[in-house]
């Protein structure tokens, strides 16, 4: 098999893992749930506590509705989200790794809310003796089972190394002081998932602090929504600096900071980043092949391979100028050498 049929055929085992298979599950646990309806009580258990005694209640007609949106939409997103990278030529274990995520949510929301609505039916529904336990554990049995399967349902297919030829230099004159300067920023939707992600946190801390709950859990919520807004406030946008010293990337905030010294640039590189299928997501990710990112949105990108065979990306708009002058300051630098 070639190399282009066996990529061919890793995009169609792609999406037979990540939304075939995760949307055929969604759909026979929704019909089981509805068929379970009329004889389960009109209030079911969502929720138990640690000591697994349910907690929480809601209208059991709720059950198939967060089915789908959680066991068909999460698996959606990240199928939807890779699938143009993979489209577009990319390949590596991070999109198998994906596939098998995707496939094994839709199992582990499909199973588990199944189970809890159908163990309510008949005489059991709503009684302080159900046990969510049985529930969970064949929920995360099944969900392994499913990932693992679809990690080997898909071909292995090994990274490209970066082919990327390096940029064109500029022209600059010896002696000549230069200087490129961008910010870049974090796409607005994820901006605001990470806002309301911080606003939700709060919103819950506050509500267990005012209805009593116990400590541990009121300052687990509010040191998370804390941690949250520090990386936030740290990652959400940056400033791109190509100069005689090489590149620097430093968060808005001055923390965190990268730094490749112009000594150690080998070569750089104008990229097209895809976020989810190189990196597995957005923000400071690790990649293959030795490659760092601060991942910030989908595109243009600089990518500098140092002389230790590490790489750091970085996206940013105009990232040909960026590039094209960390090569000629190299090279200038090059020929100042004795």
């Amino acid at each position: 098999m070639t190399a282009d049929q066996l990529h061919a055929l890793a995009i169609r085992r792609f999406i037979l893992v990540a939304i075939v298979i995760p949307l055929a599950i969604v759909v026979v646990g929704v019909v089981v749930q509805l068929l379970a309806l009329p004889h389960v009580p009109a209030t079911i258990a969502v929720h138990w506590d640690a000591a697994g005694r349910p907690n929480r209640f809601a209208p059991a007609w709720t059950q198939p509705l967060a089915t789908i949106a959680f066991g068909a939409g999460i698996p959606l997103l990240i199928g939807l989200t890779a699938l143009p990278g993979l489209r577009r030529g990319d390949r590596g274990a991070t999109y198998r790794l994906m596939g098998a995520i995707a496939a094994a949510t839709a199992t582990l929301v499909t199973v588990m809310s199944t189970w809890t609505l159908v163990m309510q039916a008949g005489d059991a529904g709503g009684t302080a003796e159900l046990s969510v336990w049985p529930a969970l554990l064949a929920a995360f049995g099944a969900a392994v089972a499913v990932g693992v399967a679809g990690w080997f349902l898909q071909p292995a297919e090994s990274r490209r190394a970066s082919n990327a030829a390096a940029a064109t230099p500029l022209a600059i004159s010896p002696g000549e002081r230069v200087v490129w300067l961008r910010t870049t920023s974090m796409v607005p939707a994820a901006a605001i998932a990470i806002a309301l992600g911080v606003a939700v946190l709060a919103v819950a801390a506050f509500m267990a602090w005012l209805t009593g709950a116990a400590d541990g859990l009121v300052w687990l919520l509010t040191g998370t929504a804390l941690v949250l807004v520090i990386l936030a406030a740290t990652t959400v946008a940056f400033h791109v600096r190509v100069d005689d010293d090489g590149l620097t990337v430093r968060s808005v905030l001055g923390i965190p900071r990268f730094r490749v010294p112009l000594g150690e640039v080998s070569s750089a590189a104008e990229v097209e980043v895809n976020p989810m299928g190189e990196f597995g997501g957005w923000g400071l990710r690790l990649g293959a092949d030795r490659r760092f990112g601060i991942i910030l949105r989908a595109g243009d990108a600089i990518e500098v391979a140092r002389t230790s065979g590490r790489r750091l990306v970085v996206t940013v708009d105009d990232a040909a100028t960026g590039a094209g002058l960390l090569q000629a300051l190299k090279a200038r630098d090059a020929a100042s050498r004795p």
